[in-house]
């Protein structure tokens, strides 16, 4: 028995990727709205998560973007007070981990440069002994 791994899941998995990654775009968004502006490099932290957004809505390195988003949501989540807004930031970690654990599917970037490959395989069939 042979194991079948998909890399990029295309038909309704891999629309479902798509939306999903849409929607933690708005989440990145999101996070950037609740960074503290008086700590030094809030200018950078507000464009390093808009640049995650972007990668995201892409699918430019999905699985790094998604770590590195789900590190800024956990920084939020610690940073908050509010436990019904830590509450939903808890829920958008294991969101991000499930992306990068999954991929971006088959509508990203990532899925083109990286190709989707196809094995033909054939059966081994017995020399037919065309020519002795």
């Amino acid at each position: 028995m042979s194991n079948y791994v998909c890399r990029y899941p295309d038909g309704a998995a891999g629309l479902a990727l798509l939306i999903l990654r849409l929607g933690y775009a708005c989440v990145a968004v999101g996070v950037a709205a609740m960074l503290p502006t008086d700590i030094l490099g809030a200018t950078f932290l507000h464009v390093a998560t808009g640049l995650a957004a972007l990668l995201l809505v892409a699918g430019l390195t999905t699985r790094s973007v998604a770590l590195l988003l789900g590190v800024a949501v956990a920084f939020t989540l610690v940073a908050s007070a509010d436990p019904a807004r830590q509450l939903l930031f808890a829920g958008h970690v294991g969101g991000c981990a499930a992306i990068a654990l999954v991929g971006p599917g088959a509508f990203s970037v990532d899925a083109e440069r990286h190709g989707r490959r196809v094995i033909h395989l054939q059966a081994n069939t017995p020399d037919r002994g065309d020519g002795d």
